[in-house]
């Protein structure tokens, strides 16, 4: 029997007994479409991380607030971190070696209101050393100078989205906003830019002057973290080094008494985020492996039910001509089939899923097609090993066992 005849008689059996067919191909599907899932998922995860590891650069470290206190004569964390001043960042300006950029950073969740409309949206006071340091640029208008930071100017930045919502389509620049009853002149939008190096989308925020949010808007005198380039990466570790070295010393802390802050490189950061979505990703391939060994295990059980239920046809088949080898050749590809169309039918359905998840999660689109190949033909291979031993069985078959049924 040719190929194109093969292919009409399993068609045709297939078709006439459709909630077995369907039985048999749902593990398969759901398994094929887990690994190819998973697969462009996770190089969306692993480009978006090298995009933003790259971005960011090696030569970077953030050095967050990281309040203690005394209980029962040990020393705890506490709950509110106080313990990083605005003059810890001048100091650290001033003492270290190869400082490219250096900004200190305050947020607070304040009401921003333009005329009729009002938005509650994060508030950062930062200095400008903080633009170029996350490559942030302007879409219009301009950044704030450090004459104004100094001056405590109230000038604002908006972010790309506080901008849309409170502006519409109206020119924000110029125009006045009131950031939790403060008047604040616009001078400029930022370009959209997406996550920052501390987390947080930069697009969401609004920036003013360090010192101005700080001695008008909030009136406090700490910071929630400071963020500090170098010139080149080679010197990062000794630049850790000497920043424990200064705030000890300007905090006047103890020896016996811990760190009241906390030095990070956000680099590292991402890469055991990175390391974590490894991790996460072999777990859904155990997953979707699952799902196939289940898949193959049915397709023997639905195949070995479908032997017996057409042991007639088979002792008819034998008695008019067929030989062993037709009969298992027509089971095997039966099986095969069977698999292929869960295979393509599963990459149909996965790969339009992953474009999606990944557009709703601002990952870049990756298309997995070489893993949907090797899915879909790991999947007929599966189905071929699985139908081999209901093929034996079916092939085995002798034509009076047949003739005794039909009498």
């Amino acid at each position: 029997m040719n190929v194109s005849g093969l292919t009409r008689t399993s068609l045709t059996i297939l078709l006439a007994h459709r909630v077995r067919t369907a039985a048999s191909v749902s593990a398969v599907f759901v398994g094929v479409a887990a690994l190819i899932l998973q697969a462009g998922v996770g190089q969306a995860v692993e480009q978006d991380l090298r995009g933003r590891m790259g971005e960011m650069g090696s030569n970077i470290v953030a050095v967050r607030a990281r309040a203690t206190e005394q209980l029962s004569g040990r020393m705890r964390q506490a709950g509110w971190a106080t313990s990083l001043l605005p003059s810890d960042g001048e100091l650290l300006r001033r003492e270290l070696p190869g400082i490219r950029h250096l900004t200190g950073i305050a947020t607070f969740v304040k009401p921003v209101r333009f005329a009729n409309t009002t938005r509650v949206v994060p508030v950062v006071g930062v200095d400008p050393d903080f633009f170029p340091l996350q490559r942030l640029t302007p879409a219009a208008g301009r950044m704030f100078t450090p004459e104004e930071d100094r001056g405590r100017v109230r000038v604002a930045v908006l972010g790309a989205n506080p901008a849309r919502q409170l502006f519409n389509l109206e020119n924000p620049i110029g125009q006045q906003v009131r950031i939790a009853g403060v008047p604040f002149r616009v001078i400029g939008v930022t370009a959209e830019k997406g996550l920052g190096l501390l987390g947080g989308d930069l697009d969401e925020n609004v920036y003013v002057p360090l010192a101005t949010l700080l001695s008008r808007v909030v009136h406090r005198a700490w910071l929630d973290a400071i963020l500090a380039q170098t010139e080149s990466s080679a010197s990062l570790p000794g630049l850790r080094l000497r920043i424990f070295v200064i705030l000890r010393q300007a905090h006047r802390l103890p020896s016996s008494w811990p760190d009241d802050f906390v030095v990070q490189d956000p680099a590292a950061v991402l890469a055991a985020e990175r390391s974590v979505g490894r991790s996460y990703r072999m777990l859904l391939e155990s997953i979707a492996a699952v799902f196939l060994a289940t898949g193959g295990i049915g397709i023997i059980a639905v195949m070995l039910m479908g032997v017996r239920e057409r042991t007639q046809e088979i002792g008819v088949r034998r008695a008019i001509g067929a030989t062993r080898r037709a009969i298992l050749l027509q089971f095997l590809f039966e099986a095969g089939l069977l698999t292929a169309f869960a295979g393509i039918s599963a990459g149909l359905v996965a790969l339009p899923a992953n474009a999606i998840v990944c557009r709703l999660a601002g990952w870049p689109v990756v298309w997995p097609t070489t893993c949907t190949f090797l899915a879909i033909g790991f999947s007929v291979g599966l189905g071929l090993l699985c139908g081999v031993a209901p093929a034996v069985h079916a092939a085995r078959s002798q034509p009076a066992v047949a003739l005794r049924v039909q009498n």
